[in-house]
């Protein structure tokens, strides 16, 4: 399949954080939108058809997420060119602390090393969890993305 260089999403994942808000965010910097087809969260060898929300409440043992700030990531849902979702995160007082919560429990590529070492976690290993998210274009041309890598790769 030729790909259409007028319709070309591309996603990243990335950290969002100052001393207000801190999110986990999917954004489309591309020129067309993106359909996500598969939300994964990979950890502990296993693969969770999950998003980061029901994740970490779930891994944090909580019911709801008191606080914490959703924009859920779901198969079906389309992230239009030049937009984002701020998936997981949390707005206010503490803000601050919840960069060291994601980061402990996320790998985030595109997060400077500075970081890992200011919280005290490491920036990878075998109980940090991935997301991964496979999307289309409207032309049905497929790509996935993952949080411990900074760019996505073509699946055609």
């Amino acid at each position: 399949m030729k790909l259409s260089t007028s319709v070309l999403p591309y996603v990243t994942i990335s950290l969002m954080a100052n001393d207000k808000a801190t999110y986990i965010a999917a954004r489309n910097s591309g020129i067309g939108p993106a359909l996500i087809e598969d939300v994964r969260i990979h950890y502990r060898g296993a693969a969770l058809a999950t998003d980061p929300y029901d994740f970490y409440l779930a891994e944090r043992g909580m019911e709801r997420g008191r606080g914490l700030s959703v924009d859920k990531l779901i198969p079906g849902r389309l992230i239009s060119a030049g937009e984002g979702v701020l998936t997981l995160g949390w707005e206010g007082e503490g803000a601050p602390a919840m960069v060291g919560e994601l980061l402990g429990l996320f790998e985030l590529g595109e997060v400077p090393k500075s970081w890992y070492d200011e919280f005290g976690v490491p920036m990878s290993g075998p109980d940090k969890a991935i997301l991964e998210i496979t999307y289309a274009s409207v032309y049905g041309e497929r790509w996935r993305v993952t949080s411990d890598k900074i760019v996505p790769g073509r699946l055609d």
